[in-house]
């Protein structure tokens, strides 16, 4: 037997454990979770479009019965040049593939081309005719589209950091949106807190949010982003604590958010990452991440949450990262983590009671 018909036999055997493992549920209407008009938690993952084993990445998250994937649209990898057209194979295949399996999308762009740069940050409208475009191209897709995560970083903004002006770009995508009658949603900030790694020029993230609200973004932001690249393994640790940035991290965005009278919007956490190094063994660590999103499944301001790893990228594996598809060599395997997922998705979808990890108080899976 030839090597690639051999991982092909091993993928396919990998599916049907994985789908024999499951309670097989129908999942609700596409865009049903996670959203404003919801009151379901989303389950999301982050994918790596240019990574290995998207195929069957997007497989196993359907099999489980994810409701969201997330992945980052480089925008300078995809369209360097301006009057070129953009280089979109791998994020249609993506989406072609989300569309089938009916898992809802979260772009997030990232990394504007020197042709849409500023030295204030992206230009906006540019930025604006992007969104116009992914729109129109993906109409077919339940699709969110998340601006810029990190915005209150030099990083992420490509400039110093300035809520008026994130604000503007934000109000002139969605009116960009409205003029099409386009249903995407727009996801606000990817808010990433800077305590113990702030480079010149960040912004801590909860002013940013203050400075947002303070130039009137409120209507144009029904979701609030959130990144937490790197946390420890007390998911439970409190935010007012000695920790730099913890999982409850959104309790502090949830207070500004309701100092500035916006109780009606959401958080999403559009990306999160198991803490490896602490977590040794791949039992705890599915165990970790089963109890992250049970904590995050209990706040009813919290829409959706997307863990960090669904695949492992083409080149420069980090071996301190989690993936959920790991790959060795010529090995392919799944993380005891996807089972865990599965199990807790199927219970919320059967209405199940799950225990709040943080009181240990039993809650209704089936209202938020």
């Amino acid at each position: 037997m030839t090597a690639k018909r051999s991982n092909k036999h091993l993928r396919l055997i990998i599916i049907s454990l994985l789908l024999v493992s499951l309670i097989a549920l129908p999942k609700p209407a596409l865009g049903s979770s996670g959203t404003p008009e919801s009151t379901k938690f989303g389950y999301g993952a982050r994918l790596d479009p240019f990574g290995l084993e998207v195929g069957l990445a997007l497989k196993a998250a359907d099999s489980i019965g994810m409701d969201w994937i997330g992945l980052d649209l480089d925008w300078a990898r995809v369209w360097p040049d301006r009057d070129a057209d953009p280089k979109l194979e791998e994020m249609d295949f993506v989406l072609r593939k989300a569309g089938r399996y009916e898992l809802a999308t979260l772009i997030s762009i990232t990394n504007p081309p020197r042709w849409a740069s500023t030295p204030n940050g992206p230009d906006t409208p540019a930025t604006a005719r992007l969104v116009l475009f992914l729109a129109q191209r993906y109409k077919q897709n339940d699709l969110s589209i998340e601006l810029f995560p990190g915005a209150n970083t030099v990083k992420g903004w490509g400039a110093e950091p300035d809520p008026v002006a994130y604000k503007t770009l934000l109000k002139t995508c969605w009116k960009a949106l409205q003029s099409i009658g386009s249903p995407v949603l727009l996801v606000a900030g990817g808010l990433t807190p800077t305590y113990s790694n702030r480079s010149a020029g960040d912004m801590d993230d909860l002013v940013f949010l203050s400075g947002l609200y303070r130039a009137g973004a409120e209507g144009f932001m029904p979701v609030v982003s959130l990144r937490l690249p790197s946390i420890p393994a007390d998911i439970l640790a409190d935010p007012q604590g000695d920790s730099a940035v913890v999982l409850r991290h959104y309790e502090a965005i949830r207070k500004i958010m309701k100092r500035y009278n916006h109780s009606s919007g959401l958080i999403w956490v559009t990306g999160y990452t198991c803490p490896i190094r602490e977590l040794r063994t791949a039992r705890e660590q599915a165990e970790w991440i089963n109890q992250s999103y049970q904590l995050m499944r209990s706040q009813l301001y919290i829409g959706a949450a997307f863990l960090d790893g669904l695949n492992p990228p083409g080149k420069n594996s980090d071996p301190e990262r989690l993936y959920l598809i790991q790959k060795d060599g010529a090995q392919t395997s799944l993380h005891p983590a996807l089972a865990a997922i599965g199990q807790l998705i199927t219970l919320d979808r059967t209405g199940q009671t799950i225990p709040n990890p943080l009181t240990g108080k039993i809650t209704n899976s089936g209202a938020k």
